[in-house]
């Protein structure tokens, strides 16, 4: 997941706590697909 790393990356100094709470991908006429986020946050 490149982008959701790459989101966490550019997190602003000043964010505290969790920054990503939840994700879910999807295309245009599918259902979403939830992304597990404690993986990547640290």
């Amino acid at each position: 997941m490149e982008v959701l790393q790459a989101v966490i990356k550019l997190k602003p100094s000043s964010a505290k706590g969790t920054y990503v709470k939840s994700v879910t991908m999807s295309s245009t006429m599918s259902a979403g697909i939830m992304i597990d986020t404690k993986l990547f946050n640290n």
